[in-house]
């Protein structure tokens, strides 16, 4: 359903009002009771409340309208880009100028060759390092036969890295309870025997590294 107005008998009133006043002041300048009634009723109405309501409002098209004015006229102000800088000028002169723009941007025959020439420089200078590494291999490896001999052997090229332990087989579960009473067994008549060593006594570091090379082999 469609609202009613509630300024219709307002309106009939004023226009009657206007009516009126026009003919009468058109015919003759009598005025009669009624039309003085119906002025001095109109006069005597409070404001209308909710006149702001029935007031002329900015259409949505309006609206839109002046968002993209104003839109444009912001961006057209703000603009400090290249494109700002082609205004008023040919669109031949302007390809030129951004074919320049790109040309400027691309790396420059001089720029790579110099950098080839300190590429060679560089790996000239890591190859002369390279050489003296195995010359100086090679002079070392020379004077030590023995090491050569040692190195060839089936036990040193299958050794470990240093630091690490071989764990051997068939040895106590540290993860069940009687596996872990085995080790700590083991282990305090171990720790007993280290400190009643007189190899460890004089000299405790020599002695471990000597217990680590048994625990490895």
């Amino acid at each position: 359903m469609v609202a009613k107005k509630r300024n219709t008998l307002r309106n009939k009133a004023s226009q009657k009002l206007l009516l009126t006043t026009a003919s009468s002041s058109s015919s003759s300048p009598i005025i009669s009771s009624n039309d003085q009634d119906v002025r001095g009723s109109i006069s005597e109405l409070p404001p209308d409340p909710k006149a702001y309501l029935h007031q002329a409002r900015e259409s949505k098209k309006d609206k839109q309208l002046n968002k993209q004015l104003s839109f444009l006229s912001k961006m057209k102000s703000k603009s400090t880009g290249k494109e700002s800088n082609f205004d008023g000028i040919s669109k031949s002169s302007i390809r030129r100028r951004k074919r320049k723009l790109r040309d400027d941007l691309k790396p420059k025959m001089e720029d790579l060759l110099t950098s080839l020439a300190q590429e060679q420089d560089l790996k000239e200078h890591v190859r002369n390092n390279q050489r003296q590494r195995d010359d100086r291999r090679g002079h070392d490896v020379l004077c030590q036969p023995k090491l050569l001999n040692l190195l060839s052997m089936r036990n040193y090229t299958n050794m470990n890295e240093p630091g690490s332990v071989i764990i051997k087989k068939n040895q106590p579960n540290i993860r069940n309870q009687k596996g872990a009473k085995a080790l700590s067994q083991l282990e305090s008549k171990r720790f007993t025997q280290v400190l009643t060593n007189q190899t460890f006594q004089q000299n405790p570091f020599a002695s471990l590294r000597e217990i680590i090379k048994m625990q490895k082999r």
